[in-house]
């Protein structure tokens, strides 16, 4: 989790085709927009409240294999490939003395993914997308 502590600034997008790129193995600190200005490319599974904060990022995966979410704060994360949700595989909280809060693993092939967060309390959050084996 070693690019968890040298995280970068990044906005988060208001659509897919907008979205950043994420570097796996990168940690951000996401710029998130509120829920209402977002056209997600499917509904979250939890959207939050009227006043959440949202926002998508895109990322490639060049080799199959598990990928993690890594999260600094709660929200609700869904993994696309097109409109297609991935199924996570495990979830956890982060290390302990980290300032991980959630992490979710899923099981991806090669591919562009789009990483869509929703019903964060706060206008910023840190997060990661790291490739676990």
């Amino acid at each position: 989790m070693g690019g968890w502590a040298q995280a970068q600034p990044a906005k988060a997008a208001a659509r897919g085709e907008a979205a950043p790129a994420l570097t796996l193995g990168t940690g951000i600190t996401a710029t998130l927009l509120p829920m209402s200005k977002i056209t997600f490319a499917i509904r979250p599974g939890k959207p939050g409240g009227s006043t959440s904060n949202g926002g998508i990022f895109a990322f490639v995966v060049p080799t199959a294999g598990r990928y993690r979410i890594a999260l600094g704060a709660a929200a609700w994360i869904d993994v696309l490939r097109g409109t297609t949700p991935a199924t996570s595989v495990a979830h956890g909280h982060g290390p302990a003395c980290s300032t991980v809060r959630k992490m979710v693993d899923f099981d991806l092939q090669p591919g562009r993914y789009l990483l869509q967060v929703a019903g964060s309390d706060t206008a910023s959050l840190r997060l990661m997308v790291s490739r676990l084996f």
